[in-house]
């Protein structure tokens, strides 16, 4: 009998695990490379020349890389042996299992060693093609074993895999056999969401946000994955799956859902929505930049949308809606060919939710808005470059005082806490003593602890800067406001700290705290001294008297 002398050879160690059904109980490569570790030891192999891993299905020949390697390594002589965990690891199909074959015989490899057996070049080639062919033969019948279940399961009205969202897998059948379940939650929601869509006014877009932001929508929880809130593109995978119109395809094959699982919509709907995803009818969402959205709000706090609308005055006079024509409707005239037309545009502020309810509003321009604002900013916040200046001045002041003040404070502090920490030394001196009681020296401490307690740190605002950057606003403040463009004007309430609130019939304008001090304090310097800041007040440069009378109003502004 012929023999091999295993510590001469050159051996290559190879590894495959399927992600396919074929090999679910199969080792992981891990394993099989610690098994390989096992058997070189057994047979006191060399060290492997190369290992080689990977995780692709056998049952099809020229889809493996590292096989591919392996194979080319042998022929070049720089391998002549295998190790693997079993033959089947090495093909699944004749056409690679023949070229093993042939190499084994040929004399290229002269072993190959699995856990339980080796296979020499001298031995019976048909008990290595038989290991090859029940690997083939195992895939074919599991297929069609496979696809057999899952004819029989569909014609029961249950299609196979995860079960779609709004459904559960029962897990209490075994797998392969498992109904679906109602997912009473999910299936509710999903109900809504195929109503709004249908409604023509929702796209799939804003029917994701609603999803997200309103009812929070998740996928199932599994495993390793779900969970999370839904996708975009998984709005469309629903709205598009027949599944919740009561049939599913399955192998180019229709059939119909159990009779026992709801529908949440009919054929004919589930058509409907197929036509609008592809066609044109999708409902558009127009953005507009507008200058007053997200600052105005109703006055019961409810949030106030936007309707822009843009028209055209046709050189016959008649006024029209044009983005969506390219004709006049009245003299027929084409919009290019206009001589003198005039573009305008209007936007409308109005109530979300009593829109929404279908319950009568009012509504409100932004040329309305924006002439209360200018009215507004013209009478409380509209400096001149003398006040500007003077205020200027004089919050230095009180800021020079506040910092005084602050070191002031620091060194009275400075100043009881030695006292403090002096006078407990000297009641844990009469304590040590037996001068007083224990007793005596708790009630004593907790006594001194009050008197000395710290007062409560205030938050440090830093009300000069802000206070200056408001002062440097009003120079510029009604000039923006009036021919600003719209993202100058929304900067304009952003440092204002602007909300304006509408109740149907009156705008009301509410800012900062510090812009309503300074508001209140040019009214109460106003009331003081008719004359301060006047607006038919004519002042000459080389008078000092605009400075007399803001410094007769010194306090009254300090005060606030």
């Amino acid at each position: 009998m012929n023999t091999i002398d295993f510590t001469q050879l050159k051996p290559g160690n190879y590894n495959r695990k399927s992600s396919e059904s074929e090999d679910k109980q199969m080792l992981s490569i891990d394993s099989q490379t610690d098994e390989a570790k096992r058997i070189s030891e057994y047979y006191k192999l060399s060290p492997f020349v190369e290992v080689f891993k990977e995780s692709k299905s056998a049952k099809t020949a020229s889809i493996r890389p590292e096989f591919s390697r392996m194979m080319s390594m042998i022929k070049k002589g720089e391998i002549d042996s295998i190790v693997c965990w079993k033959a089947d690891r090495l093909a699944r199909n004749m056409t690679e299992g023949g070229k093993i074959i042939d190499l084994l015989s040929s004399g290229f490899i002269k072993a190959i060693i699995t856990h339980d057996k080796v296979f020499y070049p001298w031995d019976n080639v048909m008990v290595l093609s038989i290991e090859f062919s029940q690997g083939k033969q195992f895939i074919k019948e599991l297929s069609i074993n496979v696809k057999r279940g899952q004819e029989k399961k569909a014609r029961m009205g249950i299609p196979h895999g995860c079960a779609s969202l709004g459904f559960l897998n029962d897990k209490t059948e075994e797998k392969g056999n498992r109904d679906w379940l109602v997912d009473e939650v999910k299936i509710k929601s999903l109900k809504k969401l195929f109503d709004m869509f249908l409604t023509g006014t929702y796209s799939a877009g804003k029917l994701y946000r609603y999803a997200v932001r309103e009812m929070r929508l998740t996928t199932v929880k599994r495993k390793r994955i779900g969970g999370a809130l839904i996708t975009p593109s998984r709005i469309y995978e629903i709205l598009k799956d027949p599944i919740y119109a009561g049939f599913f395809f399955q192998g180019g094959q229709r059939y119909e859902l159990d009779n026992k699982l709801p529908r949440l919509i009919t054929e004919d709907q589930h058509n409907k929505i197929k036509i609008i995803l592809s066609g044109k009818n999708i409902p558009k969402i127009q953005h507009h930049e507008t200058v007053f959205s997200g600052f105005l709000k109703s006055d019961k706090e409810d949030s106030m949308g936007q309707d822009v609308k843009f028209q055209l005055i046709c050189d016959c006079k008649f006024k029209f809606a044009y983005r969506d024509k390219t004709h006049c409707p009245k003299c027929a005239r084409k919009i290019t060919e206009l001589e003198n037309p005039k573009y305008l545009s209007f936007t409308y502020y109005y109530n979300v939710k009593k829109k929404k309810n279908k319950e009568k509003y009012n509504s409100i321009s932004d040329v309305t808005i924006s002439k209360e604002l200018i009215s507004f900013v013209d009478s409380n916040l509209n400096f001149s470059k003398e006040l500007a200046d003077w205020s200027r001045q004089y919050i230095t002041e009180l800021k020079n005082k506040e910092i005084n003040e602050v070191v002031f404070k620091k060194e009275k502090e400075a100043i009881d806490n030695l006292e403090y920490e002096s006078k407990k030394t000297r009641l844990r001196a009469m304590l040590r003593d037996e001068q007083i009681t224990n007793e005596e020296y708790k009630t004593d401490l907790e006594s001194l602890n009050k008197r000395y307690s710290l007062t409560e740190k205030k938050i440090t605002v830093d009300w000069y800067s802000k206070m200056n950057k408001i002062v440097d606003l009003t120079t510029c403040l009604k000039e923006n406001l009036e021919i600003g463009g719209i993202k100058t004007k929304r900067l304009m309430l952003s440092e204002l700290g602007s909300n304006l609130v509408w109740n149907e019939e009156i705008l009301s304008i509410h800012n900062s705290i510090a812009v309503n001090k300074l508001v209140e304090g040019i009214k109460h310097a106003k009331e003081e001294n008719m004359k301060f800041e006047p607006k038919n007040c004519v002042v000459y440069k080389s008078s000092k008297e605009k400075t007399e009378l803001f410094n007769s109003v010194f306090s009254t502004m300090l005060g606030r």
